[in-house]
């Protein structure tokens, strides 16, 4: 059970008999300057014995992208001109994945992470505006492959749905080597959850855990890595070829990526979201999304390799500003997860009984995942992706680009000084030299 399960169960009983109680001593919230969370987790941990698992990402305010503004141009384009969005991911790839939007559906595992019903909800809404979908953990599902245009399969440790003639229908393949909220720790899901229809496609015996290795056995260096990626590119007649890292050791980890030929580089910022991860990774592994971004860009560029590796983040990002804002400073196309999960079910939300959380209607365990409506959750999500399209359209035309290709640093200004250093991108509050 997480933090917030146990908060949700247990706060309005426990507190309420505190508060009423007589004999009370002070919360050592109150004299200890311990916080709630902290407090209320030490209390989880003695409780069970076991380490704090959390939904949903990190709980620290990290740096984002709200001290940029975007600078508006004196001559806007006209309305209906038409604004190109796509973006080619593996531009160097024998066979280049091409996205009308600079945006994919995040690989959330079926069993892993999210039911089958919403894997085909998800699936359903990349079709409605034509971008990719990610397996996940979980690999290659077929229902999945048949409903989505364009379909990335996430290799994975434990070799889930990574048959070779599975891996042969993908429009790209990630290798997914660490996470955000996970760093690159594994994972288990127990048996007794596991059912008939995942424990098939695990292939797992009824009594067996579903287990995720905390690392690939035949991939221990570069060396490996590099001979991975190129049979991989065989195996698939040259589809582009992702590796999935957590920000952290930034250059060095590019220079290896660069070394084994990968065509894409997804990165995970600290931001990065899991249906459950540990807290001691979540809150204090790897670095926020947009320095890991901002020394990405930079570091490609100094290696001259910057047009031929594209870079895909993902880790907190919520809406089209900050993806354009992204975009300004060196990204080409990002992952949403957590976001369209919401779009999905925010109007079934009245089906829940009362005290029930959204996540119970879509992860595979949660309670009520028999009360989410398919066709509905993919209209919506579908229509979620379709306003950020059209809230890009709006941006770029009072930008006055009809590309998001021709987005730059000068297409934005810091608000803070130390934004302004993060970025390189000018001041607000000083003169701005033209040319």
């Amino acid at each position: 059970m997480s933090l917030m399960q146990y908060l949700y169960n247990r706060i309005a009983d426990q507190m309420l008999e505190k508060l009423t109680d007589m004999k009370m001593v002070k919360s050592p919230t109150t004299v200890d300057n311990y916080s709630f969370l902290k407090f209320m987790g030490i209390a989880q941990k003695a409780k069970t014995g076991q380490p704090l698992y959390e939904p949903l990402g990190s709980t620290l305010n990290f740096k984002d992208f709200q001290d940029l503004m975007f600078v508006p141009n004196l001559f806007p384009l006209m309305d209906g001109t038409s604004i190109d969005t796509q973006v080619v991911i593996g531009k160097n790839s024998e066979k280049p994945m091409i996205l009308p939007v600079p945006y994919m559906i995040a690989g959330m595992a079926y069993g892993a992470s999210v039911s089958m019903k919403v894997k085909i909800a998800m699936a359903k809404a990349s079709a409605i505006i034509g971008t990719a979908v990610n397996s996940g953990e979980s690999g290659f599902l077929k229902e999945e492959r048949e409903l989505a245009e364009l379909y990335v399969v996430q290799y994975n440790r434990a070799g889930w749905g990574n048959e070779i003639e599975d891996l042969k229908q993908a429009d790209m393949i990630e290798i997914k080597m660490g996470q955000g909220a996970s760093a690159g720790d594994g994972f288990k899901i127990s048996n007794n959850i596991i059912d008939d229809k995942f424990r098939n496609h695990i292939k797992v015996e009824k009594d067996q855990d579903g287990i995720m290795p905390t690392r690939f056995s035949d991939i221990n260096n570069q060396d490996e890595l590099k001979q991975k990626i190129e049979n991989l590119k065989n195996l698939t007649d040259g589809i582009p070829i992702a590796v999935k890292i957590a920000a952290g050791n930034i250059e060095n980890d590019l220079d290896t990526l660069i070394y084994a030929g990968a065509d894409a580089i997804v990165i995970d910022g600290a931001q990065g979201e899991t249906a459950g991860s540990p807290e001691i990774t979540i809150n204090n592994f790897g670095i926020p999304t947009l320095y890991a971004l901002v020394r990405a860009v930079e570091h490609l560029e100094q290696k001259n390799v910057r047009d031929k590796i594209s870079i895909i983040m993902t880790g907190g990002f919520r809406d089209s500003a900050d993806m354009l804002k992204a975009i300004a400073l060196g990204a080409d196309a990002f992952y949403l997860g957590y976001p369209v999960d919401i779009a999905a079910v925010y109007s079934q939300l009245d089906r829940l009984p009362v005290g029930s959380s959204p996540s119970d209607m879509y992860l595979y365990d949660g309670k009520h995942t028999d009360l989410f409506d398919v066709q509905q959750g993919a209209y919506c999500a579908g229509n979620f992706l379709k306003a950020l399209k059209e809230e890009m359209d709006i941006a770029l035309r009072c930008l006055g680009k009809s590309s998001i290709h021709q987005l730059n640093k000068d297409d934005v200004t810091a608000l803070t000084k130390e934004m302004a250093e993060i970025t390189g991108v000018h001041l607000s509050y000083t003169i701005h030299p033209i040319g």
